[in-house]
This record gives structure tokens, C-alpha cells and sequence, in this order.
């Protein structure tokens, strides 16, 4: 199995808050793009995906559970 990670980005400049940046991937699974994860840079509720959350979305899509326990 051939997993392929794209990294995409995305940036915002706002007047008020000032610039944001956020981060996502393309999935490949032997040459399919099987998960695309797109990045929204924005003020308030944008969508990042960092290392983790792109290695937990992948073990999910291949059929793992994935769950963190113990001390926060």
C-alpha cells in the first residue's frame, strides 16, 4: 500500500484580527485520491488539519479505531 500526502494551506488577512493560515492534505491511496481535507483559513471556526488529525483520518479510513486516553 502507497500512501501519498499532499499538503495544501490557505491564508486570511483581516483588517481586525490580522492574518491567519490553515493546513490540509489530499490523500492518496495507491494513486486514488481517497480524503481530501481542505484547509479554510478565516477569523473564527476555520478548518485546519494538522499531522494528527491527518494520520487519524487516515487510519479511520482504512477501518482503525483511533482514541487517546489518560492524563490531558
Amino acid at each position: 500500500m502507497d500512501i501519498k500526502i499532499e499538503r495544501l494551506s490557505d491564508t486570511h488577512d483581516c483588517e481586525t484580527c490580522g492574518p491567519s493560515w490553515a493546513e490540509g492534505a489530499r490523500i492518496y491511496i495507491d494513486g486514488a485520491l481517497v480524503l481530501e481535507l481542505d484547509p479554510h483559513a478565516h477569523c473564527y471556526d476555520g478548518d485546519n488539519y494538522d499531522d494528527e488529525a491527518i494520520f487519524r483520518r487516515i487510519l479511520e479510513h482504512l477501518g482503525h479505531t483511533v482514541a487517546f486516553v489518560g492524563a490531558a
